[in-house]
């Protein structure tokens, strides 16, 4: 068993408090002791010098999309060398688990522009399954997933926009509760996506009561973070009040210019609900960018019934031409993205190879003019062309309402990272611009109240009591970085690079990352809730 003594680290805890200097002892995979600890040498297999250095819990990352790729590239590189080291997986009510009975391979291409869809047998179709799939692939950092909203609905109703029949919503509530008993952290859903788009408030109920009495957590992305935001939080927040569900909004956010500046208004709906009693939160990614599957832009009845409806649809020119006009004139209730960044500030972001590939980094408006096109039409041609495998990233919120959001108690990190093509740069580098942007440089946050954020705040949302905190008995999950050196180190026309200044991270006492760089170790665990 290792013994490694980390000396004179200045300690963040993870709680919120202030900073303190001391040496850290590591036995095996948790935190053996915290003080003046003398170097003695045949007590320590190795001694780390960590005086001008910060330590730090190790990150949790409240909203990944690792679920595929982690499969194929265990090391999680991108979440790893920015300090993360544990996901939560199965976001947007899009996740691998459990799989759509009988339809997976029309949900594989529904999620391959969110997951990609890299040369992978989907040998699982149960969470116990996948979770031992994760197991068998080893793993960096330590995973925990949620059920997915998704193909728990196309199991009893594909992708047919409807209210669920009775015995098919108690099909539904029975399949959660399998899986919740199987070790899933929560529910989550994401109600602009299809088929989850076509759940009504009863069938949201229904699912969440069944949540609650787990104790799990309801991680949702809502219907519409433009005009209706606040209805959209006000619909979570009453099935909260129904149910007892202890909801989590995903990567909060205020899109649309003529939005900017009212992020006050959304969090007075957190401080409110809270003063209720409930018990709410929410993640976010440190950007006034946003990423999805370009298939976002399409109105979201063109989805009905699957991708190859869909692709039928945008081969027909008279539905093509309708789809146009309301993507350029809105619906009632649609979040219309297109409008609310504009056609200059949405990128091509993931393309995997061919003709198409040229098109990266490039906005839609610039696309069109470039082939005598509409915006409209190149996102429509690109789709049938990339079978549906494409994202986008899209500038349609404001810096100050990102700092605003980011200074509530409430809020978590999230990174949101879509790992495919050319990803948002969040991907890579959330952390290290919080740190060094949003705390060294501006100081919208105390270095003390971000490492909460990221660590001890998500790890009780997720009842992980002995993750998120340097504490005696603690998992040794830690991360020792340079505060005067962090930075992103990417951009978004170069998103790929790994952040500067994260020195060491240690996953359960295991060294991912040792004097910058991987160690190729993967010391992660699959984590199931109500396990240790």
């Amino acid at each position: 068993m290792e013994k490694i003594l980390i000396q004179g680290a200045s300690i963040v805890d993870g709680s919120g408090k202030k900073s303190f200097v001391a040496d850290v002892a590591v036995v095996g995979d948790f935190i053996a002791e915290i003080g003046r600890i003398p170097p003695v040498s045949d007590c320590f297999s190795r001694v780390i010098d960590a005086q001008g250095l910060t330590l730090t819990p190790g990150f949790i990352d409240m909203h990944s999309h690792s679920d595929l790729l982690q499969l194929v590239k265990p090391e999680a590189s991108a979440k790893i060398r920015q300090g993360i080291t544990t996901e939560l997986f199965g976001q947007d009510g899009l996740g691998l688990a459990p799989l759509p009975e009988g339809q997976v391979d029309l949900y594989r291409r529904q999620v391959s522009g969110l997951l990609g869809d890299p040369d992978l047998e989907w040998s699982w179709r149960t969470l116990p399954e996948y979770l031992a799939r994760l197991e068998k692939a080893g793993t960096a950092t330590n995973l925990a997933v949620l059920l997915s909203h998704g193909p728990l609905r196309m199991t009893v109703a594909g992708m047919e926009e409807r209210a669920l029949t009775p015995s098919e919503l108690q099909r539904m509530c029975e399949l959660t509760a399998t899986g919740l008993a199987d070790g899933a952290f929560g529910l989550s859903t994401g109600l602009i996506y299809p088929p989850c788009i076509f759940a009504d408030t009863a069938e949201l109920t229904a699912l969440t009561a069944i949540v609650a009495k787990s104790a799990g957590i309801f991680v949702v992305h809502v219907r519409n973070e433009r005009g209706l935001v606040k209805e959209s939080i006000g619909e979570i927040f009453d099935i909260a009040r129904k149910t007892g569900v202890n909801p989590h909004i995903s990567h909060l956010k205020v899109i649309g210019r003529e939005n900017w500046g009212t992020s006050g208004d959304i969090l007075a709906l957190f401080d409110s609900a809270m003063r209720e009693g409930l018990d709410v939160s929410f993640d976010q990614y440190p950007y006034p960018a946003g990423s999805t599957m370009l298939s976002a832009l399409v109105p979201s009845h063109a989805h009905a019934g699957g991708p190859e409806q869909l692709a039928d649809r945008l081969r027909n020119p008279e539905m093509r031409e309708k789809l146009a006009r309301e993507m350029a004139e809105g619906l009632p209730g649609w979040e219309n993205i297109c409008t609310a960044a504009g056609w200059d500030a949405i990128y091509v972001t993931g393309i995997d190879g061919g003709p198409n590939k040229k098109w990266e980094e490039r906005s839609l408006a610039d696309i069109a003019v470039a082939l005598g096109k509409t915006p409209q039409d190149v996102v429509f041609d690109l789709l049938l062309e990339e079978n549906f495998q494409v994202s986008m990233v899209n500038f349609s919120m404001s810096e100050g309402d990102v700092a605003n959001i980011l200074r509530h108690g409430c809020g978590m990190l999230g990174t949101d990272g879509l790992l495919p093509g050319k990803p948002h740069p969040r991907a890579y580098a959330s952390t290290a611009r919080i740190l060094a942007k949003y705390v060294r440089d501006e100081n919208v946050l105390s270095l003390e109240e971000a490492v909460a954020r990221m660590t001890g705040r998500p790890a009780r949302r997720l009842g992980l009591a002995d993750r998120g905190r340097i504490g005696i008995g603690a998992k040794a999950d830690l991360v020792l970085l340079d505060m005067t050196r962090i930075a992103e180190g990417n951009s978004f026309v170069d998103p790929c690079r790994h952040p500067r200044g994260i020195e060491y991270v240690f996953v359960n006492g295991v060294p991912a990352v040792d004097h910058g760089g991987e160690t190729g170790a993967l010391p992660g665990r699959v984590l199931r809730k109500g396990k240790r």
